[in-house]
């Protein structure tokens, strides 16, 4: 009765800036990964704007709130974080970053082999 819940798919997001080389592999690793694959794992949200407070919030929650700076250049804490995203800093947002919102894990930057981690987790 309740195996339905066991194939409910993930939702990956990548937060993507098309401006950015790093952006634009990660999203062809992910497309390609989701083409090739026989069965569909997770399914693919790619937003090209920045990260809710909330989302941002989160994000902090998997990677570490010490990774803030390296995520948004020049903030010290979520709130400073928050503020220069509001205040039309979004450009200097790292770009990509990628989320598994079901399983709690971010992968930030060119990150290859942490995204390929990603992507094999979410298919066991």
């Amino acid at each position: 009765m309740f195996s339905a819940f066991n194939s409910a798919r993930c939702v990956v997001t990548l937060f993507h800036s098309p401006t950015s080389s790093a952006s634009r592999r990660t999203l062809q690793l992910l497309k390609k990964h989701i083409e090739g694959s026989k069965r569909k794992y997770f399914d693919l949200d790619v937003t090209e704007g920045p990260p809710t407070k909330d989302q941002l919030k989160t994000i902090l929650n998997y990677t570490g709130e010490q990774k803030v700076s390296t995520i948004v250049p020049g903030a010290a804490s979520l709130s400073d974080a928050t503020l220069i995203l509001q205040n039309g800093g979004a450009d200097k947002l790292l770009h990509p970053i990628v989320v598994d919102w079901v399983n709690g894990k971010a992968v930030l930057g060119d990150d290859e082999v942490g995204l390929k981690q990603l992507v094999q987790n979410l298919e066991k």
